[in-house]
């Protein structure tokens, strides 16, 4: 019986630990010649460390990166 707890309480813990997908607007300015300027947006959607890196990479690219709810 106590092994049937532990199983229950393992899944019970992936469960209630596993992430969410998350998405963000990330807006930047243009620098090229010809669109400089310009505001390009981008919208990422991902889960748990993937969501993280993504917005990582787009905010050392001196992008400006909001979680939308």
């Amino acid at each position: 019986m106590n092994k049937v707890y532990t199983l229950v309480l393992c899944a019970m813990s992936i469960f209630a630990f596993s992430s969410c997908e998350k998405c963000s607007t990330c807006t930047t300015t243009s620098e090229d010649p010809e669109t400089f300027g310009n505001v390009i947006t981008d919208e990422i959607c991902g889960r748990g460390n993937n969501y993280d890196d993504q917005v990582d990479l787009y905010t050392r690219s001196d992008w400006d990166c909001t979680e939308n709810n």
